[in-house]
């Protein structure tokens, strides 16, 4: 069949008279944008045609969005797919479809080039399994969560999250590896600007759709998470939270009910998931989880965290909270709800209704316990105080005593001959094998595992607390799964992941953290280039502090890790040496590291006073 040039949704009269599913049909081995020649409608739905496509410049297959006449009419939307979909093309995820670009057609209608999927749609799996496991779906979920979470940073939402926009493929050996699908869809328009009635320019499945979305407000990243919670719910309980005669009546339940516990429902799933699991469908949007970053972590958690406790239930609960959920407040006063048979014939006043009974819960009759909101910088107090708190225990007789304000750093290198201390210090602690793996609680599915390794590389527990580390969770997966994917994967991001972890330390004066990062990578990635250096340098950081308490015998230990490492020392670390040395009476050591930091620095008055001094102690030790 010779190639057809057709650029329009209308450029063909037949298509007047046709349905716009016939319409799309009507596609096959036409030419778009005299580049895209169509060969195969995969699917169509409320985001228009999706084709199988061929780039007859690259010579390669694609996938083909082409948005409905209906939206492409449309300035506000047309523009919005359009930008939306230019910018998820420097998203970039592994988790998101790849966008190769998007386009105009001579009728103004609009189109996506996308990468074209080997996989199955979530929609599909759900209605072949019936049910997808705990560990399973959790796994699906906090690459979602991935995807979205950086969609989000970029300020572009996406709306119309539902199975059939998550697909699984197989990539690189790993199973369910998720690509999200469809980014730019608009939620909806201004009914009286187009014409055309909120509820029929509603983009989005009423399913799926947050309660304020439905409402006619402007979707926002806590109305993605809704979504995703209602695929949660459905993965793990094979229904939906809401059903209900038609669109209206699934859209005011969600405004006035909570949606029933997914532990409920089913007994296997844990009670923790499900209670992760009502945060992100509670009708308003600020008792929601508040970020998709914040939600991977609790997702990955929820497996193994008890479940907070939660007050019972009784069964005329429920049609309390239906009647008082009825009532809405304006201005003030209590407003009947509206009559059923004037909102169906109206949706605006319907979407009205349920928008506004949401956030009434002052009404509600039944007790709902509500998390606390966080104050997003509460970490930085806490800290803050620690901080403040441990300067005062060790400098606080010499900032607040009778003797002058010293100055906010002693003059380094401030080298005195330390007393020399002749009791017997107590047998240092034997160092701990970072490289042997500790045992894991609660052994069991592979997807689990690995998510818990992927959380424990996000939080930085690459070798401690035993068994709730990377380390452990890694070692326990290739007992019982040496060939899942995870092992590589995560075994060669470690090292990036952990140094740059140990930096972090360092800049924020940690040296203790940096520095059992820096020994965990030794002992699990001994090849690993530059950790001896940083290393070396957490050491010395270290060592400065102890040295302030005047803490020889915690000291000697790390200048003696320090000799170990084999690494050029500096002038600070001769120094430090020198000291633990003379206060350990240790005074031709003393001299050596004396001398060498003297040679660094020749011009020191101290470090000469100090090498003197050493020199005098070993002559008098010699002569005895």
């Amino acid at each position: 069949m010779a190639d057809i040039e057709n650029d329009g949704l209308l450029s063909n009269p037949n298509r007047l008279i046709l349905s716009p599913r016939e319409a799309a049909e009507q596609r096959w081995g036409t030419m778009i944008a005299q580049r895209y020649r169509v060969e195969e409608l995969l699917s169509f739905d409320d985001m228009g045609a999706l084709y199988r496509a061929r780039d007859t410049e690259r010579g390669v297959p694609c996938a083909l969005r082409i948005l409905p006449e209906i939206y492409a009419r449309d300035p506000e939307i047309r523009d919005r797919f359009l930008r939306d979909a230019e910018a998820a093309q420097v998203l970039q995820h592994p988790n998101i479809i790849e966008v190769f670009g998007t386009g105009k057609l001579d009728d103004g209608g609009v189109y996506s080039v996308m990468q074209l999927l080997d996989g199955q749609n979530l929609r599909n799996v759900i209605e072949e399994e019936r049910r997808i496991s705990a560990g399973r779906a959790v796994h699906i979920a906090s690459q979602v969560c991935r995807a979205l979470g950086t969609a989000h940073d970029m300020g572009i939402i996406h709306r119309d999250l539902k199975p059939s926009n998550i697909v699984l493929v197989t990539q690189d050996g790993e199973l369910d590896v998720v690509k999200v699908l469809d980014f730019g869809v608009c939620s909806h328009v201004d009914s009286e600007r187009s014409g055309v009635s909120t509820i029929e320019k509603l983009v989005g499945s009423t399913a799926y759709m947050a309660p304020e979305q439905a409402a006619g407000e402007e979707a926002d990243p806590v109305s993605d998470i809704y979504a995703l919670g209602t695929v949660l719910f459905e993965m793990l309980t094979g229904r939906l939270p809401y059903t209900g005669r038609n669109d209206y009546d699934i859209m005011m339940k969600k405004g006035r009910q909570e949606a029933p516990r997914v532990d409920e429902l089913v007994r296997d799933v844990p009670a923790a998931l499900a209670d992760l699991v009502a945060r992100c469908l509670a009708p308003r949007p600020e008792n929601r989880v508040r970020s998709m970053r914040v939600l991977e972590v609790d997702l990955l958690r929820s497996l193994d965290a008890p479940a907070a406790p939660r007050p019972a239930r009784s069964a005329g609960d429920s049609d309390r909270a239906e009647r008082a959920a009825a009532m809405s407040m304006s201005s003030g006063a209590l407003v009947p709800p509206p009559d059923p048979i004037a909102a169906v014939s109206n949706p605006a006043m319907m979407l009205a209704s349920a928008s506004m009974s949401a956030p009434r819960p002052t009404m509600e009759t039944r007790t709902i316990q509500v998390q606390p909101k966080e104050h997003p910088h509460a970490w930085l107090w806490l800290v803050g105080a620690g901080s403040i708190a441990v300067v005062l225990v060790l400098f606080g007789p010499q900032m607040f005593g009778a003797a002058k304000t010293p100055p906010e750093e002693p003059p380094p290198p401030d080298i005195v001959t330390p007393d020399v201390d002749d009791s017997t210090p107590p047998e240092p602690p034997k160092p701990i094998d970072l490289s042997v793996p500790q045992a894991v609680e609660n052994v069991g599915d592979p997807l689990v595992l690995a998510g818990r390794a992927d959380l424990a590389l996000s939080e930085g527990r690459f070798c401690s607390p035993p068994g709730e580390c990377l380390r452990d969770y890694l070692a326990a997966l290739k007992e019982i799964d040496p060939k899942h994917e995870a092992i590589e994967r995560l075994t060669q991001k470690m090292p990036a992941a952990a140094i740059e972890s140990g930096r972090t330390a360092m800049a924020e004066k940690r040296f203790h953290d940096a520095g059992q990062t820096f020994r965990c990578i030794q002992a699990l990635a001994p090849d690993a280039p530059g950790v001896k250096e940083l290393l070396a340098e957490a050491l010395v950081g270290e060592g400065k502090i102890l040295r302030l308490m005047k803490a020889w015998d915690e000291l000697l230990p790390l200048v003696e890790e320090f000799d170990k490492l084999g690494v050029k020392p500096g002038f600070d670390a001769l120094v430090l040496k020198g000291q633990v040395m003379a206060a350990k009476a240790r005074w031709q050591e003393a001299v050596d590291a004396y001398a060498a930091a003297s040679k660094l620095r020749s011009n020191d008055k101290d470090v000469r006073k100090a090498l003197d001094e050493a020199k005098q102690q070993l002559k008098a030790e010699n002569k005895k």
